[in-house]
């Protein structure tokens, strides 16, 4: 199947410009229609007492965001006319709360979503948006980096295996985006052979089924030595030069990703190109 409908998630036009140009450039290189989900995210509620001011007051910062908000939407939507193609724009008015459920509905009407990485400053609300892509809505999400200004992806990919039903959902739908002659690195850490899981060699059923679809395949079967799974994902994809890592995303539940420095929460903030995820 090929991309014919993508979905951008973004919280300013100025903040997730990388994120909306790689969508821009990938829908054009697809003939696929665009859609931006674009997010005004209200400040939570104020609650007070005494005077009773603090509702005056959280009722003036309150219009105050929206009237930035349109503006900058506005002005967003206003540039978009020079593009060839058409943007189809989708305005959505969200208390944070809010923010991960209307990404998961909007996810699910898309062949594959793109959002900017959640900053080690900002990580609300693309932190919301991408869990709700991910955990609600079904689809493979590209997750760009703040400061990334590549061009293409999939000539040079990286896939994270661990043989787990994640990490094979992530491993086909990068075929969306990985190119016909790419050069894939399936990659492994601490891998062991058994009955079960990657069975009776790490790797080379997989690298076997991704040759079948005409990738150039190598096969690396990593130690750790001492270092964490992220950092030693990061250090083959780096000495391969990967241009897209690929894994499955949060393995864990909400509750250990919030007190566990997991394997996807490390790469989602270090990670130097950018990574496709499926749950």
């Amino acid at each position: 199947m090929k991309i014919k409908d993508i979905s951008v998630c973004m919280a300013s036009p100025d903040g997730d410009k990388a994120a909306f140009d790689f969508a821009q450039a990938l829908a054009s290189a697809n003939d696929a229609h665009l859609s931006c989900a674009a997010f005004t995210v209200l400040p939570p509620m104020i609650l007070g007492y005494g005077d009773g001011s603090a509702g005056e007051i959280y009722a003036s910062i309150l219009q105050q965001t929206r009237d930035t908000m349109t503006e900058a939407w506005e002005k967003f939507e206003d540039g978009l006319k020079s593009y060839e193609t058409a943007v189809e724009m989708r305005r959505f008015e969200a208390f944070p709360n809010r923010v991960e459920a209307l990404s998961a509905m909007n996810a699910r009407h898309a062949d594959i979503v793109v959002v900017r990485a959640p900053g080690k400053s900002d990580e609300q609300p693309h932190a919301d948006m991408l869990e709700g892509v991910l955990l609600g809505g079904g689809r493979p999400v590209l997750i760009i980096p703040e400061d990334w200004s590549g061009g293409t992806i999939g000539t040079r990919a990286m896939i994270a295996w661990d043989a787990s039903r994640e990490a094979t959902r992530a491993m086909h739908d990068s075929l969306l985006v990985i190119q016909e002659d790419a050069t894939v690195c399936v990659a492994t850490v601490d891998a062991k052979p058994g009955d079960t899981g990657h069975g009776a060699g790490p790797a080379w059923d997989i690298g076997a089924h991704l040759a079948r679809h005409g990738c150039s395949v190598e096969v690396h079967n990593e130690d750790g030595m001492g270092r964490s799974t992220a950092e030693v994902l990061m250090d083959v994809a780096s000495s391969f030069g990967a241009d897209l890592i690929v894994m499955g995303g949060y393995r864990h539940s909400r509750l250990q990703q919030a007190f566990l420095p997991g394997v996807t929460r490390t790469l989602l903030r270090e990670a130097k190109v950018p990574l496709l995820l499926s749950h």
